[in-house]
């Protein structure tokens, strides 16, 4: 974390365009110089700031997920819950402009560099529970209450976003934003529908018609 001394304004002048040169060279490729000369500001400024290159990557890091997790809570104040919240969730979640994207190549850039690198992924770790907590009240009212499993609901749609979003903006593919949103809204419903039966799923009509025994036709 920065030294104090740091106020609020030069934090975000600099954690800014340490966002915006990670987006685009990465954890490993991001320099203090090329921060310094993206911020305006001189090298020596920020190591008065920063012990090392790491403490103010590291920073950047919480600094993107502090402003992105504002916007996620403000996005589902107000709403009751259900499937309106949840879709405004989402929404605000969803890569659409300068801010979120850089937030999500951050933290794309982030996943990758902490395989090797234990004190960021605790920083990592610190900043998912906050998220887990934001997605749980954007479930509420999609799911039953009181019903735990083994991997919770709130993990695995957190990571159905992921891969979509990931694909999304690092590949060819043709994805649009919206039917993201469908994708995991829609999926969100079923699963609530399928734990209020008690873990088991509906039987489709063609199933049903499967199963169901064959009447003898009499000529």
């Amino acid at each position: 974390m920065p030294k104090l001394g740091m106020g609020p304004i030069r934090r975000e002048q600099i954690c800014r365009a340490a966002a915006r040169v990670i987006s685009e060279q990465g954890f490993a490729g991001t320099t203090m110089r090329m921060v310094a000369e993206e911020a305006g500001v001189s090298t020596g400024m920020l190591n008065h700031y920063y012990s090392n290159r790491m403490e103010m990557l590291e920073d950047t890091l919480v600094f993107v997920s502090e402003r992105q997790q504002a916007r996620e809570s403000a996005a589902v104040d107000g709403i009751p819950p259900g499937e309106q919240r949840l879709r405004a969730l989402v929404r605000s979640v969803l890569p659409t402009d300068q801010d979120s994207t850089e937030a999500w190549r951050v933290w794309i850039a982030a996943h990758g560099a902490s395989v090797r690198l234990s004190e960021l992924r605790r920083v990592m770790a610190a900043r998912n529970d906050l998220w887990f907590e934001i997605l749980q009240r954007g479930l509420e009212g999609i799911l039953p209450a009181g019903v735990r499993e083994k991997l919770p609901y709130s993990w695995q749609l957190d990571a159905l976003m992921n891969g979509l979003v990931i694909q999304a903006i690092t590949s060819e593919a043709s994805i649009k934003f919206k039917d993201i949103e469908d994708v995991v809204v829609q999926t969100a419903l079923e699963h609530g529908q399928v734990m209020s039966n008690g873990g088991t799923r509906p039987a489709s009509p063609a199933s049903s018609r499967a199963r169901s025994p064959k009447r003898s036709v009499k000529a």
